[in-house]
């Protein structure tokens, strides 16, 4: 039985970003992408309920990696070049630590903007910060490429869901579709969680490598 709670807690965990990520974001919000944003986004922003969205969508990027793990150890299979799941695992560390650092960007935002700094500065951070996360996209893409080439050559994974992820993760490749390829990597993630719930049989009873 410990072995298939083990099993469900990936699934979960991918369910759990999803829901956290976005809730967390809700809740602490960000200013728009000006000058009088910046400055009403600090003077409107109450520090714990940011402090508390920051927070869970931390957590939600930690159950990200465990989400990861379990999907890349349990569909590598026999025979099965491992540089996919690497590159695939690499870019959710990545990710993760990238996303985790960005945060701290937006709290010291907030945290100066109260202590009095001017919002002329605090805008080119806050232009920083945006930036550093759109790039961060180029991690999840290459994580969807690498589960996609793990799933394809194993088949280990329904079909549309490895032709999907390749999908989503060439999407974020492209600067102007990677926001919008944020929601499909979620409902991605989501798909895969319930496709591994709602199977009888385990999904590695064969051996991984």
């Amino acid at each position: 039985m410990g072995s298939t709670v083990l099993l469900r807690a990936g699934p979960v965990a991918g369910i759990l970003f999803v829901v956290l990520s976005i809730a967390g974001l809700v809740i602490h919000g960000y200013p728009a992408n000006s000058r009088d944003a910046v400055r009403k986004w600090i003077a409107t922003t109450d520090p714990t309920r940011f402090a508390i969205g920051i927070w869970l969508e931390g957590f939600a990027f930690m159950l990200f990696l465990v989400f990861a793990a379990w999907l890349l150890r349990t569909h590598r299979r026999p025979g099965v070049p491992r540089w996919p799941a690497d590159v695939a695992m690499g870019s959710a560390v990545l990710a993760t630590g990238s996303a985790l650092l960005i945060n701290g960007v937006w709290t010291a935002v907030l945290d100066a903007g109260r202590a009095g700094v001017e919002s002329g500065p605090l805008y080119a951070v806050r232009v920083v910060a945006q930036d550093t996360f759109n790039a961060t996209l180029f991690f999840y893409g290459f994580f969807a490429l690498g589960v996609a080439v793990l799933t394809s050559v194993g088949h280990t994974l329904p079909r549309w869901l490895s032709w999907s992820a390749a999908a989503v993760g060439i999407l974020m490749l492209i600067p102007l579709a990677a926001s919008a390829a944020i929601l499909a990597f979620y409902v991605w993630i989501l798909a895969v969680t319930i496709v591994a719930l709602r199977r009888r049989q385990e999904p590695d009873t064969q051996p991984a490598i």
